[in-house]
């Protein structure tokens, strides 16, 4: 079970500073993304499969003539991925290494992002995660009374490669 905690150390750290951030739905959470890391929420298409791939790796999406992975975050915290319904996007976010084989990856969003400022008095930090999870979480917190979750992109990027996926 997961037990809040405000971070007092971490707001008087952050100060006045706002991050623009996109809040994603998932199933029953928030996906926390800060702007910078996202190039576009894209309408959600129903992905080309990969054979043997993990729950969480839905298959490969084309994106602006590209064709890239999409994933489910649900799966890699132990719940099951959501359909992809009428409100459902692709947020296609930007890798952080620079890679030419892995520049971009998309994550389902059950519903329609949004972007907001976040202060440091709007968030409070939320213990927990165990095992696996914790290296594709790098954070956890609770945003206006819902669970969220920050991913790690780099982890999530080596997970793909390690598995052989490439942009395409």
């Amino acid at each position: 079970m997961s037990e809040t905690t405000t971070t007092p150390a971490v707001n008087d750290a952050l100060g006045d500073v706002k991050v623009r951030s996109l809040l994603v739905p998932l199933s029953g959470m928030l996906l926390v993304l800060p702007n910078t890391a996202v190039a576009e929420v894209a309408e959600f298409k129903s992905p080309q499969p990969i054979a043997d791939a993990p729950a969480w790796l839905l298959g490969m999406m084309l994106w602006r003539g590209r064709s890239i992975p999409l994933l489910a975050i649900e799966p890699l915290l132990g719940g099951s991925a959501g359909a992809g319904g009428v409100h459902a996007r692709a947020v296609v976010c930007n890798t952080l290494n620079s890679n030419p084989v892995m520049p971009f990856i998309a994550v389902l969003a059950q519903g329609i992002p949004r972007l907001q400022e976040l202060k440091p008095d709007m968030v409070e930090t939320v213990e927990g995660g165990e095992g696996e999870e914790l290296a594709v979480i790098a954070g956890r917190l609770r945003v206006a009374g819902r669970e969220g979750v920050i991913p790690n992109l780099d982890v999530l990027e080596r997970l793909l490669l390690q598995l052989g996926v490439r942009v395409g």
